[in-house]
């Protein structure tokens, strides 16, 4: 399997359709694992409107979950996802570290890794977060994820219905400014 996973990056850097920007180590499906990392982000981070919270990770052996929420601290409603636009944007980021500063320059130059979505969602997110309201459930896909990688969720996107309050983007995409490594196959004993 790393064999044909070394040919096939090989071959596209021969190409010329790897990036030059970013070296990701070759690496083979994750395990199995299980973190519970309690992350809580605000947004903007004085006088929050939305929190966005991560209590679970899941990697199965199908793919993958996630235990996340989102709150309204604002006193508008927030439009979950426009289907015209994009559809919603919940899902994984795989990154080769975990410097946040290199995931603002990424975002801000366009350079994000491409987006793992969720395809499913328990419960079914509502249409508009209301104000003081929250929405707690599990998102998941099927799919590996490389293992010694690392990821961030992303969130979204969220379009304020009126105008957004004092510091806040009128639509808004988050991605975790926390990251988790994935854990790796241990190697085998030679």
């Amino acid at each position: 399997m790393r064999t044909l996973l070394l040919l096939v990056l090989a071959s596209l850097a021969v190409a010329g359709c790897a990036s030059e920007a970013v070296v990701v180590p070759a690496t083979v499906k994750a395990p199995p694992q299980t973190a519970r990392p309690d992350w809580k982000e605000p947004y903007p981070a004085v006088a929050p409107a939305l929190v966005f919270g991560v209590t679970r990770f899941t990697v199965t052996r199908e793919g993958w979950k996630a235990d996340i929420s989102v709150e309204n601290r604002s006193g508008v409603g927030w439009k979950v996802g426009d289907l015209r636009a994009g559809g919603q944007a919940f899902g994984v980021l795989l990154f080769p570290d975990d410097d946040l500063d290199a995931l603002e320059r990424r975002s801000r130059s366009g350079d994000l890794p491409a987006i793992r979505a969720a395809t499913s969602y328990n419960p079914a997110l509502p249409l508009v977060l209301g104000p003081d309201k929250t929405w707690q459930g599990t998102i998941a896909a099927p799919g590996a994820l490389a293992g010694g990688l690392w990821i961030r969720l992303s969130f979204g996107p969220f379009i304020s219905v009126g105008k957004p309050p004092e510091g806040a983007a009128a639509q808004v995409v988050w991605f975790t400014d926390h990251a988790l490594r994935l854990e790796q196959v241990a190697a085998e004993p030679a």
